[in-house]
């Protein structure tokens, strides 16, 4: 009896991970060969104002190779190639793997540390995930004024934590086509736990099904800016 009792526990677990995964995997392509074509623009002002802003334009591609089944739940492999133009001096590829756990998303934000001889995340990177100073970038199913980030509030600046323990809320969503609702709205996601007076914003917008389609980083103090949009998303071959 107790043998069948915690056969079915253990298949309940089980069930909900893959449900779970399932879940985000309906939101956010994560089949190998998953890919996309991205144009990104920095706009700096390095001393010469702003008749002498530091510009760079440049395009990556990013595709899904793998994925692993790990204790904290999925690994998602992915490479990402400069295809065109110049990045910046200091610009760092981003994060080589995303990591699906329950129904959240961890992406370059959270600089998902793994080790690619074993396929396991970092211990630096287990750690942070437990302390919370990781948080997911994308949390679904998406609805607006849905929150999520990192476990001290949101926001909650009296306690003290690195930059990447972000606070996101959905705050608005627009259809582009009334015929195809499902697939064809954009959700705005924006960081709610920016310092206050930093003047940096953080926006994104999504697809369901597609992933990022844009996404803002903008100091509006002095001249800080990065802008990313999707030129193509290209679903794998078979899908």
């Amino acid at each position: 009896m107790k043998r069948a009792l915690l056969y079915l526990a253990t298949a309940f677990i089980f069930t909900s991970q893959v449900c779970a995964q399932n879940d985000v995997g309906d939101w956010f392509p994560v089949h190998v060969g998953d890919k996309w074509i991205y144009e990104h623009e920095t706009r700096d002002d390095t001393g010469g104002g702003i008749a002498h802003l530091e510009i760079h334009k440049w395009k990556t591609e990013e595709i899904i190779t793998a994925s692993w089944t790990v204790p904290e739940g999925t690994l998602v492999g992915r490479q990402v190639l400069v295809t065109g133009g110049s990045p910046p001096t200091g610009w760092v590829n981003p994060s080589p793997a995303y990591l699906i756990r329950g129904d959240c998303f961890y992406s370059s934000y959270g600089e998902v540390g793994w080790d690619l001889s074993t396929h396991q995340l970092s211990p630096d990177f287990l750690k942070g995930l437990s302390l919370g100073y990781f948080s997911p970038d994308f949390c679904f199913p998406f609805v607006v004024h849905k929150t999520w980030g990192a476990p001290d509030g949101l926001p909650n600046w009296s306690v003290s934590r690195p930059e990447e323990a972000k606070d996101w809320e959905v705050v608005g969503l627009r259809a582009q086509d009334p015929s195809d609702p499902d697939r064809r709205t954009k959700f705005h996601i924006t960081n709610i736990s920016s310092y206050p007076g930093s003047g940096m914003t953080v926006d994104i917008w999504f697809e369901k099904g597609v992933g990022i389609v844009s996404q803002e980083e903008i100091h509006h103090g002095t001249i800080g800016e990065e802008r990313t949009r999707l030129l193509r998303f290209e679903p794998a071959s078979g899908r």
